[in-house]
């Protein structure tokens, strides 16, 4: 595993329940970079964490995926997490 792949999983792991389950219904709606695509909806629902963060990994480059679970995190309400994985990449 590669370090900002471990911190997105180490930050996504610190969130409860309803906490995921916000995050992604943010994540499948956020506004992304020209050339990127949301991961559908149907798709992020039955995901558990580790599943998540690689689908992350699927979707988006890795200088983008980071930067995208922290506006993310962020937009949700959970500035500490996001605070914390951008500290680690």
């Amino acid at each position: 595993m590669g370090g900002k792949r471990d911190a997105i999983l180490e930050g996504l792991e610190n969130l409860t329940a309803d906490e995921s389950k916000k995050f992604k219904l943010k994540l499948g709606a956020a506004r992304l970079r020209q050339g990127f695509r949301n991961i559908p909806r149907g798709v992020l629902g039955p995901l558990d964490t580790v599943d998540l963060t690689d689908k992350l990994v699927a979707f988006y480059c890795e200088e983008y995926r980071a930067e995208l679970t922290a506006v993310v995190l962020r937009d949700t309400g959970m500035q500490e997490e996001a605070t914390r994985l951008q500290g680690a990449t």
